[in-house]
Order: C-alpha cells, then structure tokens, then sequence
C-alpha cells in the first residue's frame, strides 16, 4: 500500500485538490481511494468530495504507484526529463507539485535547482531543469542566444496549407483574459514570433511537426488557432466542438526534441540531441 500527503494550497473540492496536488497518480485510483474510506482530511477519514482549504493536509492510501517521470540525461549541472501533461513547471497557486518542486526533492532538496525555460500545464515532453548557479547561468545564456533548439508534435484540426512553412507574426499578451492575441501586423506592446511547421500526416485531424524560432507564452497553440488549425484538445485557444466530436480531453502537444549546438557552454550538453516518442 501507498501512502501520499499534500498540504491544500486552494480552497475546493477535495478530489480538485487531491488531482492537482497529485497529478502523477491516475484519477481513477484517487476515486477509487475515496470509495474505499483510504483519505484522511486532518486526520479525519472521508468518503465524500468534502471542500478543503489551504493548509488542510491530506493523506490518501492506494495500492497504485504513482507514475515516474522519465529522466533521459542527468548530471551535477542539469536533468533533461519528459514532463507529463497536467504537471506545472513551477508552483502556481493552486498545487505545489512541479517539474521543479519534483527536482528539488530529486536532488535532496538542492536550492540551486531552477527552471531555465517551461512548458504549459497540458503540455508534454522534453525540459532541461539547471541544477547549479552555473548550469542555470549557462543554459539561459545558451536560450538567450538560440542554442537551444525545440520541436514540438502535436495533432491539429484539418490540413494546413501549404503542407509547411516558417510564418512571422506578432503576439500580444491579454493579461486580463488570460491568453494572447496573434496579429499579422505588428502592434504596440506586441512580440514577433516565428513558427515552423512541417505537415506529418494529413488529414481531417493532422499531425504536424513544429519548429520554435521564437518562445513566447502559448506560442504554438495561438499561432495555429490563428491560422484556422487549433490544436486538438485546446480548450483555450481550440474549436470546442471539433474537441468535443473528436472525443478529445487532452491537449495533443508534446515537445519531442530538444538539441543543444556545440557551442553551448554547458560541457555536458553541448552538440547533445534528446527526443521521445510522439504519445499520440
């Protein structure tokens, strides 16, 4: 048997709580969990979705292991993993379960450990994580001066159109709304960005293979919502009832590669490529 803590950091329902605070664990077992009595809420035992508050500590026993994390390349400098969709890249306010949190705890609790770039909560795949001062100098001068390269697979409603391409655009970011706004014209405030992208499979759903020339926030899934193909599974930026006709919970977008030019500072990462399989 498995025994998990959390300490709530958001008040809501329990299982929210439990799903955010343990996004390695399957939901079923989590539900499962809850059928059985095997959760305790300050030490109380619960059978309900009960409301929690932050600072309420949770433990929950199960007989299914968490999922691991995939570690491809670790040293004293870094760790190049496959994050999982659901996890964040760093804590927000609503879990404390991270790349990064889950990296500390991997090293020993190592203060120095920090992110050098991120991936959004749905988004899967590769991440290079700095384990020192110096390896986090270095990475962030090697993404500063594009050493550093990412590919992306994801799958997108229809067929674009030529079948690839490298598009320039402009992207402003609506703090409000929570999201950007891609414009063809550059704008004040706005950041240009590049996107390649390279048709794998064609298709009334398709899989396109996609080249970052520029990082900027949602990048990828604002750029080919603007183009009039949504990633699959995009609930932000996507066609709801194309997701819906699809039967697609998920977002379908993974970061596949990650390659480091020889120039790169880092010894251990130079002239280094790491990829994964497409999950989809």
């Amino acid at each position: 048997m498995h025994k998990y803590k959390l300490t709530v950091v958001k008040d809501g329902p329990l299982l929210r709580a439990l799903g955010l605070g343990l996004p390695l664990l399957p939901g079923a077992a989590i539900r499962d969990a809850l059928k059985r009595r095997d959760i305790r809420v300050n030490d109380a035992r619960v059978d309900s979705n009960v409301m929690v508050k932050p600072g309420d500590r949770v433990v929950l026993f199960t007989p299914v292991p968490m999922k691991d994390i995939p570690v491809l390349f670790e040293d004293g400098d870094c760790l190049v993993a496959s994050k999982p969709a659901g996890v964040n890249s760093d804590e927000n306010t609503h879990s404390a379960f991270s790349m990064l949190s889950w990296a500390r705890s991997r090293a020993g609790g190592g203060a120095e450990t920090a992110l050098v770039h991120r991936l959004d909560n749905q988004t899967s795949g590769l991440m290079v994580i700095a384990k020192t001062a110096r390896a986090e100098a270095l990475l962030t001068q090697a993404f500063k001066q594009g050493q550093v390269h990412k590919q992306y697979a994801c799958l997108v409603k229809g067929s674009p159109r030529p079948a690839g391409a490298t598009l320039n655009a402009w992207l402003c970011k609506d703090a409000q709304a929570g999201k950007v706004v891609i414009q063809d014209t550059e704008t004040p405030g706005g950041k240009r960005i590049t996107t390649g992208y390279e048709t794998l499979e064609a298709g009334a759903v398709s899989k396109l293979l996609v080249t970052l020339h520029t990082g900027r926030t949602h990048q990828i899934r604002a750029h080919l919502a603007y183009l009039g193909h949504p990633v699959l599974g995009d609930e932000v930026y996507g066609d709801r009832a194309f997701n819906r006709l699809r039967n697609a919970r998920a977002l379908k977008l993974c970061a596949v590669r990650l390659g480091f030019d020889k120039a790169c500072a880092l010894e251990s990462l130079a002239g280094r490529v790491f990829e994964i399989a497409t999950p989809f």
